[in-house]
């Protein structure tokens, strides 16, 4: 009587903790986009999502993996071109809007263009390594222009349309690569500081680290005191 009682204790146990185990931590395949093809996989623990891999061009591999903390994105890495690796890495603030995109144009699994939500879209910086030797050499504060326009012709005369877009206000370059500022420009000043010429560029920001992508050589945590930088350096605060 006493080992019957034990063994329907023991599978109780058992059963209580696979069910324990699968609300904690389990797997959904939904259709995003509503083509009637589930491709992509939710991962939950308890009832939040924490992780999502998606297979957006339907050949059955994995080209995009979000990662979640608190329930709000918090880093992304897509495989935007469906060649099996990573070319683009996202960081999202704690609100889970987009903070930094860092892209891989030249296919060496690494990142050589920035782009830095400094006051959301509205204002936003650009980095560009154009020689992919590791360094900034290309820099620009661009906001965003509603009234933008662009001059065209209408019944042979000059006119303008409407052309939103993103106008830069100041711009650094290093065009002989040597590690140094030689352009500094402001938007609307014919004569601007040229302190920042001969000074050093600023280091590469880091890839977002890798929670659930692609393995890759080495993952580095985003520099969290960048956005802060940028926004002292251009008296943004």
């Amino acid at each position: 009587m006493f080992k019957r009682i034990s063994s329907l204790l023991f599978a109780s146990f058992l059963l209580l903790g696979s069910i324990f185990l699968f609300a904690a931590e389990r797997m959904e395949w939904k259709d995003e986009n509503g083509d009637g093809r589930k491709e992509s996989q939710f991962f939950y623990e308890g009832d939040q999502v924490v992780k999502i891999q998606m297979d957006r061009n339907g050949d059955g591999k994995t080209d995009q993996w979000l990662n979640f903390k608190n329930g709000k994105k918090a880093t992304a890495e897509i495989d935007s071109d469906f060649d099996g690796r990573v070319d683009q890495w996202i960081t999202y603030d704690s609100k889970g809007k987009t903070q930094i995109i860092a892209k891989d144009t030249n296919h060496d699994g690494k990142p050589d263009q920035f782009q830095q939500m400094l006051k959301g879209r509205e204002l936003v910086l650009k980095e560009y390594d154009r020689n992919f030797d590791g360094r900034i050499d290309k820099r620009m504060l661009m906001q965003w222009d509603a009234n933008k326009k662009i001059t065209t012709f209408m019944n042979g005369r000059p006119g303008s349309i409407p052309n939103p877009g993103y106008t830069w206000l100041r711009k650094e370059e290093d065009n002989n690569f040597d590690g140094k500022i030689d352009v500094y420009q402001e938007r609307g000043n014919k004569n601007p500081s040229t302190d920042r010429i001969g000074k050093e560029i600023d280091p590469l920001p880091a890839k977002p680290e890798d929670k659930g992508g692609p393995a890759t050589e080495k993952k580095q945590e985003p520099s969290e005191g960048l956005i802060q930088k940028m926004n002292e350096k251009y008296g943004l605060k």
